[in-house]
């Protein structure tokens, strides 16, 4: 993206009105408005000015713009949002995969997406969701066990992970380019709800809806079928149950890295709890505000995606790329790419950032 839209990208997601950013800087707002415009070019003063306030290395400002990235199959887990703000996560999108894309490239050692045996099928029932989420476990060795951590394992399967902020009602979105598999998902999700989103939009990624069926409802079946498959859900609740603790569904939640409302819902979806008794503790939840937030989603950070920063950090160590370089890709001051676990590290440092 052209420097001027980096500067309003920043600008939004940090929610700094252009008169604020203007009067920061030092400069009218009509200046500003140039800047993003791309009708006029700041002075070295002002990017020195601007990296700071929008907290981005001047290199990431100032990288060369790339019209080569379109993004394709855009599909988004969320609610209804508004078209700047779909427009803003493209925008983001496209600047962290052309980060990512620039790191594979000079590392030599990209991981590509290969297509799982039986995939891409065409589903046409839930039922075809619940048994095609079997089968992927089954392609992909991974018996019927929690998956310890999913960012990881789809990392490792070739498809690129990333994590964006400022987007509200967004959770995750699955795209390609040019072969590419992309999944996004929002900063700072509770570990079970960023996992159920991962799931969910894996099944964008190798599944295609028949005409007639819920598209999005699929993708939920896929996802709590592939998080905890019915033999797991049938040893964990038995076949059928009429009362549920919740402290047994605070354990199930942890163990296998699903909310208590997917697993409520899983049980459903296997008929062992009847819909009107879903709904009665579905209001209870409600009452509880335990739809917007449950419990120990305070505690349950979600899991981040490493492999993107490790191929930075190798080509570093290797002299492929210099401190200043490796901090731009992570878009990092080189201050914080020096840093181990947020503080300075003096002998870190002179053995690394030299």
């Amino acid at each position: 993206m052209s420097l001027g839209e980096s500067i309003k990208l920043r600008r939004q997601i940090l929610k700094i009105s252009l008169r604020d950013l203007a009067e920061k800087i030092g400069v009218s707002h009509t200046t500003v408005d140039k800047y993003e415009k791309s009708k006029l070019v700041p002075d070295s003063q002002s990017l020195i000015k601007l990296s700071k306030i929008l907290q981005i290395p001047i290199a990431s400002l100032l990288r060369p713009e790339n019209q080569r990235i379109e993004l394709n199959h855009i599909a988004f887990r969320s609610k209804k949002m508004l078209k700047r703000d779909e427009m803003q996560i493209n925008a983001e999108t496209k600047e962290w995969l052309e980060r990512y894309l620039q790191i594979e490239s000079l590392a030599g050692r990209p991981r590509v997406f290969e297509m799982p045996t039986g995939f891409p099928r065409t589903i046409s029932s839930f039922e075809d969701a619940e048994n095609a989420a079997t089968d992927l476990r089954t392609a992909w060795d991974l018996g019927t066990d929690p998956i310890e951590n999913l960012t990881y394992l789809l990392e490792d399967k070739g498809i690129k992970i990333g994590i964006i902020s400022g987007i509200t009602k967004f959770d995750a979105l699955f795209t390609d380019y040019a072969g590419h598999r992309v999944i996004v998902v929002k900063e700072n999700l509770p570990r079970a709800r960023q996992r159920f989103s991962l799931a969910h939009e894996l099944g964008h990624c190798l599944l295609e809806v028949d005409y007639g069926l819920k598209e999005e409802n699929a993708m939920h079946r896929f996802a709590g079928a592939f998080l905890v498959p019915q033999e797991k859900v049938l040893f964990e609740l038995q076949e059928t149950r009429h009362k549920i603790s919740i402290k047994e569904l605070l354990i199930l939640k942890e163990k296998y890295g699903i909310s208590m409302g997917a697993w409520l819902y899983r049980a459903m979806d296997l008929k062992i709890i009847t819909p009107e008794d879903y709904l009665g503790i579905r209001k209870f939840f409600v009452a509880k505000h335990w739809n917007r937030e449950e419990p120990g989603d305070d505690i349950a950070k979600g899991e981040r995606p490493a492999l993107m920063e490790s191929m930075v950090l190798r080509a570093h160590a290797e002299g492929i790329i210099s401190t200043s370089k490796a901090a731009e890709l992570l878009n990092q001051s080189i201050i914080t790419f020096c840093s181990i676990e947020g503080e300075s590290d003096i002998e870190c440092s002179a053995i690394l950032c030299t």
